[in-house]
């Protein structure tokens, strides 16, 4: 009986290790592997995607992903085409990388999927927008110099004589020459260094709320993931707006350079393949510009599925901890989650909390999302705290007057 508990893992993401979904997981990394070392000899080398970054004065996190590339792939030409063509990839498990954020540089590993997600401290950046980078290191000399995943942060020191020296691609394959490292051209990832005298930031969903979906969560992710041609996405009315009206407050903070907005953070339960394309969306539909915090599609140690509302809840919370001092304006919807999510936010941490903004949805796109003409939580936002006040909308425009009608034009950063 023990032994097929152990084989019955859950179906959505959950904080109980499952034997089962170790071991799927691990022969995901091993054809992973098999595929890498096949396309490598078919001229394709490791290659990273910057998805981007945001730190405080001392520390930075930085996103990204090993990926099997040809050539210097910007990923530009996705953008007349369908997106299935974003996830047609191999990811480069376990590839040693350089992160350069500043004065500060450090050795990470890509996780099993060929994700990087590291902290960085020491970066001596000023605040505002800066380039970080991401460079794949040569394995073999990586491995040559002693330094492994688990000795990994001991390798700022050793890097400071072992200075990892350009490459052409195929050199990642060549032998390993003991006493330097060989890295590949650096890839560039903006990063969002934050001020400690900012103290407004905006957090924003993306389906349904910056831009149209009117389908089930899942349905639109896949629907927009592999279906949708990217160029041809539709903005929510009036929401670049609101967003640009109300981070726009920034500029006023000590040390942050004129007209830099205020952060902000685009969450969604998307997967990480559609952020190159997802961000020149934004970007063609006049929305500031920001980090993301996406999810990977697939199985985990503890679930075949990732679960969405948690992955809403991790984020946030390490956006509290990360950032004790700003104040975010969470924005969404209430065709999903959104509301449930922002109110046990605001209860948890209404120190972290300026407001909570939430289009509503019409009946059509209620049915649409959730199969409801109602809200799927509509008395979710009755037990936020007096003190955050909650503004509704059926797009940017309504609220944005709904804003200012209650006093709190422009930046909330003032109140």
């Amino acid at each position: 009986m023990i032994g097929l508990m152990l084989f019955r893992p859950p179906l959505i993401d959950d904080e109980s290790p499952s034997l089962a979904l170790a071991l799927t997981a691990g022969a995901g990394e091993f054809a992973s592997t098999l595929l890498v070392g096949a396309m490598s000899k078919g001229w394709f080398y490791p290659g990273v995607v910057g998805f981007g970054g945001i730190g405080s004065q001392r520390s930075a996190r930085i996103l990204g992903r090993v990926l099997m590339a040809r050539g210097d792939d910007t990923r530009s030409w996705l953008q007349t085409r369908r997106g299935w063509r974003q996830f047609f990839n191999a990811q480069v498990p376990r590839q040693p990388v350089l992160v350069t954020v500043g004065n500060a540089r450090r050795l990470a590993f890509a996780d099993r999927g060929g994700f990087v997600d590291i902290t960085v401290l020491g970066h001596g950046l000023d605040p505002g927008w800066h380039n970080a980078t991401i460079q794949v290191l040569h394995a073999g000399d990586v491995r040559a110099l002693g330094m492994s995943e688990e000795t990994a942060a001991k390798l700022a020191t050793t890097l400071r004589t072992a200075t990892p020296l350009p490459a052409p691609p195929s050199a990642m394959y060549e032998r390993p020459r003991k006493g330097r490292i060989r890295a590949g051209r650096p890839a560039c990832v903006r990063v969002r260094i934050v001020s400690d005298d900012e103290h407004f930031g905006v957090v924003s969903d993306i389906d349904d709320t910056v831009m149209v979906s009117m389908l089930p969560r899942l349905v639109t992710a896949a629907k927009h993931a592999f279906l949708d041609r990217v160029s041809s996405r539709e903005a929510v009315p009036g929401m670049a707006e609101l967003l640009t009206t109300l981070t726009m407050s920034s500029a006023s903070s000590e040390g942050v350079p004129e007209g830099t907005h205020a952060p902000i953070m685009y969450l969604s339960t998307g997967a990480w393949n559609v952020v190159p394309t997802l961000r020149s969306f934004l970007e063609r539909s006049g929305y500031p510009a920001g980090g993301f915090l996406m999810t990977d599609f697939g199985p985990s140690n503890t679930g075949w599925f990732r679960s969405g509302p948690e992955h809403k809840r991790r984020e946030l919370r390490r956006l509290a901890r990360m950032f004790p001092h700003v104040r975010w304006l969470l924005v969404g919807d209430d065709g999903q989650r959104d509301p449930e999510i922002y109110a046990e936010f605001a209860r948890d941490f209404p120190h972290c909390v300026a407001g909570i903004a939430i289009r509503s949805l019409s009946e059509i796109e209620q049915f649409m999302s959730h199969g409801s003409f109602e809200a799927m939580v509509p008395d979710a936002l009755w037990t936020v705290p007096e003190r955050v006040p909650v503004w509704y909308g059926s797009n940017g425009y309504a609220l944005l007057d709904n804003i200012r009608g209650r006093g709190t034009a422009g930046p909330l950063s003032h109140r």
